[in-house]
């Protein structure tokens, strides 16, 4: 009993010896060069990583990149429920940089809109004197998409152009991704309105073509009766695109009306 307590003792000493302490401003710092060096020297979920992440914890454990590193990693595992806990600390830390970000992910990993809805207007609410961009996305668009895929159409056109007017103010539409133009269309598409949904798509078709805009056009001419000789031209030049990699697709996850060659195809088909 008592060489257990001498060993255990000894090891205490030796512990508190080597131990090094820093002051807050210091623990600070030395958290975030933990973070920042992340991607340049490890794989993202990585036990290398995780070992890192830990120590920034101990240095930090207020500082929200942590639990944004950790959650994503789990995020492209599909470990919802630990994504729910880390991107939870992230946003309760430093809401600003996150909140918005938690609203991409709810939107495109999980397709929960009324999270993401919620995320994206209390981020809104937070910062009033400008448009935000959470992941390089323009709010609005995001919450267009966000309503449109609940079929709350109304609530998405009026997102949508809020969006247009703002990137036209900012620079012009050439820099406009193919996929707000569609979902604009497809959004008139679904209430019926094929000359409106005609005329977003073709607006894209001027400005940033791509297979997906061509196969829907061709899609809506189908359904509408257009000169077959039109549709096939349509497809054939979708089809080109889209080997070409020119097609709206997105990583880890499906994008929101993605077309495959396959679609292509079995239209080709249908009018032959």
């Amino acid at each position: 009993m008592l060489v257990s307590l001498l060993l255990l003792s000894a090891c205490h000493q030796e512990e508190s010896l080597y131990k090094r302490e820093f002051t807050n401003k210091d623990s600070k710092i030395y958290a975030r060069q933990f973070i920042n060096g992340l991607n340049t020297h490890y794989y993202q979920g990585s036990p290398e990583e995780h070992f890192q992440i830990l120590e920034a914890k101990k240095l930090d454990s207020t500082f929200a990149d942590i639990y944004r590193e950790m959650g994503a990693s789990r995020v492209k595992r599909g470990l919802i429920t630990q994504f729910y806990e880390t991107y939870g600390k992230a946003v309760a830390y430093d809401a600003e940089s996150w909140q918005g970000y938690r609203g991409y992910l709810y939107l495109y990993f999980y397709r929960d809109y009324d999270r993401a809805i919620q995320d994206y207007n209390t981020l809104d609410a937070l910062t009033p004197d400008f448009v935000d961009y959470p992941q390089s996305e323009n709010i609005d668009f995001s919450r267009a998409v966000c309503y449109l895929m609940k079929k709350e159409y109304d609530k998405a056109l009026s997102y949508f152009e809020k969006f247009f007017e703002h990137e036209i103010e900012a620079d012009n539409l050439d820099y406009v991704q193919s996929r707000a133009f569609l979902f604009h269309g497809i959004t008139y598409y679904n209430m019926g309105n094929i000359e409106r949904a005609l005329e977003k798509i073709d607006l894209g078709i001027q400005h940033n073509k791509n297979a997906d805009l061509l196969y829907w056009k061709a899609k809506i001419w189908k359904e509408s009766g257009g000169k077959t000789s039109e549709i096939f031209q349509l497809l054939k030049e979708s089809k080109k695109l889209m080997k070409q990699g020119s097609n709206n697709r997105r990583p880890y996850v499906e994008e929101f009306y993605q077309t495959y060659i396959e679609d292509i195809e079995e239209m080709i088909q249908s009018i032959s």
